[in-house]
């Protein structure tokens, strides 16, 4: 009986392996088409977990009509459905966009009533974009998708994506990208500098011309960097204050 008993929990076994399959993938930047190390994938219908090796490469098990969840720090969340080609032939690419967007400043000449405000904030939907199935066009990719310094030096970066930050941190790619990165914004916020504080609208709001208006501008020493991050109203107070202290000067002169 004992026997029995024994072949019967042996051929379960050997069943049950028959029937495990696995997923053979690799993660990579829909951009850029490298490698994503030390990507998440879950196995959402089993719970199972795996997470991408130094070459972007994976495997997980699954069967057919599993939904595989795949996720990045920086890159949008994705699920795909496992398919039965995914089973056989070659390792399955699986690409992930960036999740960072950019805003431009948004400048309000007239605010509406407290109440209809209100009423608009409540009314407005919100795009979700944490999760989306394959299949589902792409959103639009925006400049910058290299990850900052601060960003993978993060302790919760470090403790969740250990591989992730030894390659951001040591790898000469993508220290030359965080370098082009740099040189990329420096140009953004010069040409925004530009582009908001201009020779017109400082003479507009001060009523200097000439000779005063240059030396004026460069009284108050404004960066590139200080123009590009700071609201409009904001720099128009901070001139308007050292207005009074340049026409000081100048009388004084």
């Amino acid at each position: 009986m004992k026997k029995l008993v024994t072949i019967a929990l042996l051929l379960t076994s050997f069943v049950g392996f028959s029937q495990r399959k696995f997923v053979y993938g690799i993660v990579k930047d829909s951009t850029t088409q490298e490698e994503l190390i030390g990507a998440h994938i879950q196995n959402l219908s089993s719970g199972k977990l795996a997470i991408a090796d130094a070459y972007g490469k994976f495997r997980i098990p699954a069967i057919e009509g599993d939904t595989l969840m795949l996720s990045n720090v920086g890159y949008q969340v994705l699920g795909w459905i496992a398919r039965e080609s995914w089973f056989v032939g070659d390792r399955i690419e699986f690409f992930l966009p960036v999740d960072t967007i950019y805003l431009e400043e948004v400048v309000i000449g007239e605010l509406p009533e407290y109440s209809r405000f209100k009423q608009m904030i409540v009314d407005t939907e919100a795009e979700d974009t944490s999760f989306w199935y394959h299949g589902v066009p792409q959103p639009t990719m925006e400049e910058y998708t290299v990850l900052e310094k601060k960003q993978f030096t993060h302790p919760v970066f470090i403790a969740t994506h250990p591989f992730s930050f030894l390659h951001h941190a040591f790898s000469k790619k993508e220290k030359e990208k965080r370098k082009m990165q740099q040189i990329d914004k420096s140009r953004h916020t010069t040409t925004k500098a530009q582009q908001k504080f201009t020779r017109e609208w400082v003479a507009e709001m001060t009523k200097l011309k000439g000779d005063q208006l240059t030396d004026f501008i460069a009284f108050c020493k404004f960066t590139p960097k200080y123009i590009a991050e700071t609201r409009l109203y904001m720099i128009h107070e901070r001139m308007m204050a050292l207005l009074d202290d340049f026409m000081s000067q100048q009388a004084e002169g």
